[in-house]
């Protein structure tokens, strides 16, 4: 089964190739005998031209000839990259240009990116219910015996004053008495000179009547017991409201006490619509707003009404918040238990605000085509056609908002009046993959990561294993530029320490701050596109961060920025505050011969490691890092004095943490990981203390170990031999660096290639 899977892999593989391949060679849109393919580099119609060959499996491999790939064996095949439409300088990895053939064949649609308010749909489900401040019971206010119900069942309409109950009652009856005694006695007081006598009268009156009224008597029923000048031992309980009686539980001869319910009833001319909403979608629904909803009785029909309550506990085992509405029922159509289905329409501002009436102080936002982004996780790509280049093309990664229906909310990179590509932005990305440039699929780049050059248009023949990278002078004042950046960062991962949600976006919003105000214009060639591509992510990163709304998803934003930053650190060799100064306070020329001895006999038990693992031999690499703890253990730093002491220290502990976690890699994948820290700190070693014997020392990396997140290792050849992959990929890898230790006046030399 496996083989067959692979064979289908490799099938699709090969199409895919093909497809992106004759699409390519038409963006010049001329007739090409068959023949060799040839890269065309920028700075003529007919400059140096290269032949290309690429692996259908591996296609940032990209060679002057044929062969087999260095990664899989597979045979090369030959791929064709034609020169721009337009000879201007490539500003971005991401950067493509099709002939105005290529753009008819991919069918590239694009749409401006404008300002306007949209709507965003949430849809919910639910059921009509009753209104529960317009239901009322009907109950007994005194002890008694019901001798008539005038409603006989359920579901009949009843108006407010209407009789619902005759109950005979005792109770009643001596109250009735008290009350007309005391309309006599106030009759015959009228004439008395004493006021007090006719106010207290009066009050036995107003006494007698509330205690009726208490009882469940109308204020008209009083009035007749009045008229009629003699008690009665029956009244009449008078419906309190207008709906419907929804429950009868009284019979008639039946004795009931004060408080037992007889009927209960219903307005309905106003209804619940009891909805249930994601929690996802809480975001967009606000007091007061419009929903329009259906039921299946009337099919077609819509009805309207309005959020009135947002319940303020989640449901654990549904994740839905109950959302109610108070929706008008004048006919009565609307009946409990009917089944809804609800759609809310949540216009959007600026800042992904909800405005339940857009006003003239709300600022639209800035939204483009759904179709546009390329959404891969948490990322989303778009191409944008570049002005003044027609069929010119650049990627850009964004930080989308909310959908709204049709649109998608841009947080952060694209500005009004850009031209994003609605139709065709697929094949774009798939032409970039096969030149192994960053795209959707392969952010850092078919070659793992924006170490790799990416000159001109074509395919850049790759280097051979163990090839030493072309050093690249930065200016000294964008390195300038980039110390308030990483102190931003160190005071960003402080805060991230402390674990308060406000600090983290404080800082978050201070690191794009710090970011914003870089001059990138100071560079050029390979530099200046390394520095847009990264500057772009780490701002995302720091938009995204600025306005979490969870510790836990802070952290998630921060591990992202951090492999940005650690990229950025990398590209323009940048070091930690307060690095150059801990380095270089520790003078080679201090640094005894003995001392130095131990140092190269420690990088000879860590080479031990290194070849064990390159074989892919477990037990062998644990064995020599066995022997390699023993050697650091046994190093004397008492022959280190001063500040020579005081680095060896800070270095020696993070030495001794990577060992340890080396010591307790149980399977090789872990092993390699904990090896690659071991690494690091030797490699810093090395570099500030010299070793003896004087000999080259090369410092290799791999941009593809461990997920394309790249890492280094120290060799005494330039020959790769990769410790990540093993066998599986022995020469992926380069030479980033060379310590070359020759004895000048009791100091050694560093040289970096």
């Amino acid at each position: 089964m496996m083989g067959d899977v692979q064979r289908f892999i490799l099938a699709w593989a090969y199409v895919a190739l093909l497809a992106v391949i004759c699409f390519s060679a038409s963006t010049t849109g001329a007739q090409h005998e068959h023949g060799e393919s040839r890269v065309v580099r920028p700075g003529g119609p007919m400059d140096e031209q290269v032949q290309a060959y690429t692996c259908s499996m591996h296609p940032q491999i990209q060679l002057p000839n044929p062969g087999k790939c260095p990664i899989c064996g597979m045979d090369l095949i030959q791929v064709k990259t034609e020169p721009r439409r337009d000879t201007g300088t490539v500003q971005s990895m991401r950067e493509l240009t099709l002939s105005p053939y290529a753009e008819e064949l991919a069918q590239v649609r694009t749409q401006v990116v404008e300002r306007k308010f949209v709507q965003a749909e949430v849809r919910m489900v639910g059921f009509v219910n009753y209104d529960e401040t317009r239901r009322a019971y009907i109950t007994a206010w005194v002890p008694g015996r019901i001798d008539r119900l005038y409603v006989d069942f359920t579901g009949t309409m009843v108006r407010k004053g209407e009789p619902m109950v005759y109950l005979y009652s005792p109770q009643l009856l001596s109250a009735q008495q008290e009350l007309l005694q005391s309309v006599r006695a106030a009759g015959d007081l009228k004439q008395s000179r004493l006021m007090v006598m006719r106010e207290t009268a009066q009050s036995t009156v107003t006494a007698a009547k509330d205690k009726l009224r208490l009882w469940g008597l109308m204020p008209q029923q009083i009035e007749e017991i009045i008229r009629r000048g003699k008690p009665s031992d029956h009244t009449t309980i008078m419906a309190p409201i207008s709906g419907v009686v929804t429950h009868k539980n009284g019979i008639e001869g039946m004795y009931v006490q004060t408080g037992t319910q007889i009927y209960t009833v219903a307005d309905l001319s106003v209804v619940w619509i009891e909805l249930e909403a994601y929690e996802s979608d809480l975001a967009w629904i606000r007091l007061g707003q419009e929903v329009e909803f259906e039921v299946k009785t009337y099919p077609g029909e819509i009805f309207k009404g309005e959020v009135a309550f947002i319940d303020p506990f989640l449901n654990e085992k549904t994740r839905t918040v109950k959302v109610r509405l108070n929706a008008p029922n004048p006919d009565g159509r609307l009946k409990p238990d009917m089944f809804v289905h609800a759609v809310l329409r949540a216009t959007l501002s600026e800042g992904n605000r909800v405005v339940v009436g857009p006003t003239a102080g709300e600022k639209p936002p800035l939204v483009i085509p759904a179709e546009a982004p390329l959404i891969t996780g948490k990322r989303a790509v778009v191409y944008c056609a570049v002005p003044d280049q027609p069929g010119t093309f650049v990627g850009r990664e964004i930080v989308l908002g909310p959908r709204a229906g049709d649109h998608y909310l841009v947080r952060a990179g694209l500005q009004e009046g850009d031209l994003v590509v609605t139709a065709g932005n697929f094949m774009i990305d798939s032409s970039l993959q096969i030149q192994a440039k960053p795209s959707m699929m392969t952010p850092q780049g078919g070659g793992g990561g924006v170490t790799h050059e990416h000159g001109g248009h074509g395919a850049a023949p790759a280097k051979a294993p163990g090839t030493p990278s072309r050093v690249r002078e930065i200016p000294v004042q964008f390195k300038q530029d980039l110390m308030p950046v990483a102190a931003a960062y160190k005071a960003l991962a402080e805060a991230m320490g402390a674990a308060e949600l406000e600090s983290m976006r404080k800082e978050f919003r201070a690191f794009r701050k710090s970011l914003m105000q870089v001059d990138g214009s100071v560079l050029s060639g390979h530099p200046l596109m390394v520095w847009l591509e990264l500057v772009v992510r780490l701002e995302n990163d720091a938009v995204v961060g600025s306005e979490t709304v969870s510790i836990r998803e802070a952290g998630r934003v921060f591990d992202e920025l951090s492999q940005n930053f650690e990229r950025l650190n990398q590209q323009f060799r940048l070091e930690p505050a307060g690095y150059q100064a801990e380095t270089t306070a520790v003078p080679l020329a201090k640094v005894p011969q003995a001392f130095q001895t131990q140092i190269g006999e420690t990088l000879k038990a860590y080479l031990a490691v290194h070849d064990a693992l390159a074989e892919d031999h477990f037990e062998q690499a644990q064995q020599a890092m066995r022997f390699l703890a023993d050697v650091v253990g046994a190093i004397d730093m008492n022959l280190l004095e001063g500040e020579a002491h005081a680095t060896w220290m800070k270095f020696f502990s993070n030495l001794q943490a990577a060992l340890t976690q080396l010591h307790e890699a149980e399977d090789l994948e872990t092993f390699r990981k904990c090896f690659a820290l071991v690494s690091e700190a030797l490699a810093l070693m090395v570099e500030t203390f010299g070793i003896y014997p004087p000999q080259p020392v090369y410092k290799m990396r791999c941009p593809m170990a461990f997920d394309n997140q790249g890492a280094v290792w120290l060799q005494k050849e330039k020959d790769v031999r990769n410790p990540y992959f093993g066998e599986a990929m022995p020469s992926c890898g380069e030479v980033i660096g060379t310590y070359l230790s020759e004895p000048q006046g009791g100091q050694e030399v560093h040289q970096h290639e």
